[in-house]
């Protein structure tokens, strides 16, 4: 766990664990799944909540056929000496799997216990590692009480014997790639063969050559799933005497051959891995409730996690101390707010779409749009008359773009995806309404579409207007749910769009190409696009990316494979959610010094054309105030340092999949699908509010300046637990939603504002919170109606606003800004003068 708890906690998934002891108590908990546990005397399967105590130098070893979850706790002897020193010579019978049902309030007691261990240990609260040293306490107390078997005679506590056996073991460890001569082992021990054998065996449970073929399968397995080594090569490198010897020990314990074994890895892993970067489907992140069988034992499980902590939260304190002349300020272009998105291009025709755009474009004002699909069949652009020659029909396209330009919105748009009539034959679809995607079978026609297109346009808004328009080329072609293409293939089409565009207008914007963070983190790919792109006298007069915060190590090797266009909810296991904190801000410098190195002095635009903490449709804390602190956190600390950040989404009101009837589903966009503002909504309308004028930032707040008087803008951000992560989602239901956080405890911040002019001033304070602008706890509040009827709605809407208030305060020179914030709050103060 950490340098200051004195025990070992930690969550493992195994195929197998050869014979081994150590000089620890050692608990395990099955999460999920089931496992065979092998001690000297036998072996037992343990199942889904089964509890296990393995005595301290007890010999055992694990093996398992499926996927399983198992919690460990392994506590030393020396520490439990110190707590009670007979407690060496004990043994202790817990198994929870042979006890019957009256018998299993006492292994709850434990089960409780280990629970609240790695609440606190995910949370981290103040002073959290002694209150886990205090359930070690009540851990020990229960053990001698309840599970105590008898005591170890001096004579059967033989250290001689363990001594030997490291000896033994450790020669096999540090050999095992080499053969291994018993003869030479029998000797350095002063034994003869058949009793060092016999020796083995009545120890380790298993025989010499059992054990040390354990040890070479241990080893082998992972250069067969990690290597492109042939299977003779690893079975040589990790001491099987032939092929065949090794195809026989791996039979006996996977059930198939290490070819059939690696082939099945790596057809799963295909799917996602292309190329050496990660390919996932970030629709179906959804995570799973890995630690329900251990959460459900605390005392009480639908309080939040902070009153399941017996441990006071800290409230922090802030001052700071800051000039406000304007001689120290810069101006501010608030590229936050050049670029929204929405969906797909036919949901912008919807009425309830344009109400909700409408309402972001009164209350928060953004001048561009991008979406997905403006050449799919439901917008009926593309077709071929009788000849086979393109025939667009822009009916759909014309009333799209007229309310676009009337609603203050220039498009962004994103040339995908493709018109059925023009998928290839390796044309694959994606989304719940359907959108084709891949190389167009007639790249001749497509170029034709394009020219046609924005020459309609032209026609009809007029040069000037349509080169204030951004042309991106596809959607993040290097992850092959959105381009089951080539690379190679990739860029045809790019530097092929890119010339169709140029010939109607050198003035016409178009790059692209949306590569994803992830792929940005740990690969060339960006790198090397732009080399090829420009080594073809192809310059992008832009470079547009994507941030989801996901850490760049996969989860697992092997992929759960989900029908993503029909089940959004089941998980796609093998992606954690980054506990980076600063994650966007990494990217953008990873960005800025990428396109600086491939392409010089002359650095195109960059543009974020797609961001968020997540890139799933079904996360439960996408309705919370978390995304609001997320979200001012975000631009504030970014301010300026793209041509655009694009938040995706506008709304939930999209058919990316199959709508929820649940109102409050965990969907992407700043309104609900039926049109009332999440507190990311509010978010953004607080920083709309932000003058031009730079004062000062620091952690938590910004300060700026207007013709108005000063703006400060003030957030709690708390971040997303460890297990949430890791995609554990045990802590988190449909009206609980808080439980997933890191706890921070409330913030203080005192801000001693000097060098204000003189005068009489109006504080505006305007607060986002959990009583206040967030509509789900109000909603929870309500009781959590569902449906939701009209009367319900529109109280909703009128009733999930931030609170806001008013003070009157004179003013010399100085003025001292006293703020309390709770976790995920908001507050935009404005000191406005009379």
């Amino acid at each position: 766990m950490d340098d200051h708890l004195p025990v070992h906690m930690f969550l493992h998934s195994t195929h197998q664990v050869p014979n081994h002891w150590h000089d620890s108590i050692e608990i395990l908990f099955v999460l999920k799944g089931k496992l065979e546990l092998f001690t000297k005397d036998r072996f037992r399967e343990l199942n889904e909540e089964d509890l296990f105590l393995i005595n301290a130098n007890e010999i055992h070893a694990i093996k398992a056929e499926e996927n399983n979850l198992v919690l460990a706790l392994q506590i030393p002897v020396s520490y439990l000496l110190l707590i009670e020193p007979q407690i060496e010579r004990m043994l202790f019978d817990c198994n929870s799997a042979a006890a019957s049902y009256e018998e299993q309030s006492k292994f709850d007691e434990l089960r409780t216990l280990l629970a609240e261990m790695m609440l606190l240990h995910n949370k981290r609260p103040q002073g959290y590692h002694l209150r886990i040293q205090s359930c070690l306490l009540n851990l020990t107390y229960l053990l001698m009480q309840g599970f105590r078997e008898q005591d170890q005679s001096p004579e059967k506590h033989d250290d001689k014997h363990r001594e030997r056996l490291l000896r033994i073991t450790s020669y096999v460890k540090e050999n095992y790639n080499r053969a291994i001569n018993i003869q030479q082992l029998a000797l350095q021990e002063y034994l003869t063969v058949p009793y060092l054998s016999r020796f083995f065996k009545e120890y380790m449970g298993t025989s010499f050559t059992k054990y040390v073929n354990a040890v070479r399968l241990d080893k082998a397995v992972k250069d067969l799933t990690l290597t492109n080594l042939s299977i003779t090569q690893i079975a040589h490198d990790h001491g099987f005497p032939n092929l065949k010897s090794f195809n026989a020990v791996f039979k006996e314990f996977y059930r198939q051959t290490p070819g059939e074994y690696r082939k099945t890895v790596l057809d799963g892993r295909s799917s996602f891995q292309k190329s050496s970067v990660a390919q996932f489907n970030y629709f179906d992140m959804n995570p799973t409730q890995a630690f329900e069988s251990l959460f459900k034992y605390l005392p009480n499980k639908n309080l939040s996690a902070s009153s399941n902590l017996p441990v006071a939260l800290h409230i922090h304190k802030q001052t700071h101390e800051i000039s406000v002349k304007s001689n120290q300020s810069k101006e501010l272009a608030h590229t936050w707010k050049k670029l929204i998105t929405v969906g797909k291009a036919k949901e912008v025709l919807f009425a309830e779409v344009q109400r909700h755009i409408k309402q972001m474009q009164q209350e928060i004002g953004f001048q561009y749009i991008r979406f997905h699909g403006i050449f799919d069949d439901e917008m009926m652009i593309y077709g071929e008359n009788e000849r086979g020659d393109v025939s667009l029909n822009f009916a759909y396209s014309d009333s799209l773009f007229d309310f676009l330009l009337c609603s203050g919105l220039k498009p962004f748009l994103e040339l995908s995806f493709l018109p059925r009539q023009l998928a290839g034959e390796g044309a694959t679809s994606v989304f719940y309404k359907k959108s084709f995607v891949g190389s167009p079978k007639d790249l001749g026609k497509w170029n034709q579409m394009i020219h046609q297109f924005i020459t309609h346009y032209i026609h009809r808004y007029g040069i000037h207007e349509v080169r204030q328009w951004y042309f991106e080329v596809w959607n993040e072609p290097e992850i092959h749910i959105f381009w089951p293409d080539t690379y190679e293939a990739y860029c045809e089409l790019f530097i092929s769009t890119f010339q169709t565009i140029k010939s109607i207008d050198s003035e016409l914007r178009v790059g692209g190409p949306g590569v994803l963070s992830l792929t940005l983190m740990q690969s060339d790919w960006l790198t090397r696009f732009m080399n090829d792109v420009c080594r073809r006298g192809v310059k992008p007069d832009f470079i547009s990316f994507h941030s989801y915060p996901y850490d760049e190590s996969l989860r697992s090797t092997q992929v759960i494979q989900v029908d993503y266009e029909e089940n959004p909810d089941v998980l796609f296991q093998t992606i954690e959610l980054s506990a980076d904190t600063e994650y966007l801000s990494r990217v953008i410098i990873k960005m800025k010094k990428t396109v600086s190195e491939a392409m010089g002095s002359d650095v195109p635009e960059l543009h974020m054309t797609e961001w968020n903490a997540t890139g799933s449709h079904r996360d439960l804390v996408n309705d919370t105030c978390f995304k609001a602190a997320y979200i001012v956190k975000n631009v504030l600390e970014n301010m300026d340092g793209l041509h655009s950040f694009g938040y995706w989404t506008a709304t939930d009101l999209l058919e990316e999949f199959k709508m929820s009837s649940e109102t409050f589903h965990g969907g992407l966009g700043l309104m609900t699908y039926n049109g009332i503002p999440k507190p990311s909504f509010y978010a953004f309308k607080l920083l709309a509010k932000l003058g031009r004028q730079f004062i000062h930032q620091g952690k938590g707040y910004y300060i700026t300046s207007s013709d108005m008087g000063l703006q400060v803008l003030m957030y709690a951000y708390a971040h997303i637990d460890s297990l949430y992560q890791k995609g554990d989602a045990s802590l988190i239901n449909r009206t609980n939603r808080y439980d997933v956080f890191e706890e921070g405890g409330d913030i203080e911040l005192t801000l001693e504002l000097a060098d204000i002019q003189p005068g009489s001033y109006t504080i505006k304070r305007h607060t986002i919170n959990r009583q206040n602008g967030s509509v789900f706890d109000l909603w929870v509040r309500m009781g959590a109606p569902h449906p939701i009827d009209a009367d319900t709605l529109n109280y909703l809407k009128q009733a999930s606003c931030p609170q806001l208030t008013f003070e009157q305060v004179e003013i010399t020179s100085t003025y001292s800004l006293i703020s309390k914030l709770s976790p995920h709050e908001v507050q935009l103060v404005e000191l406005m003068r009379l």
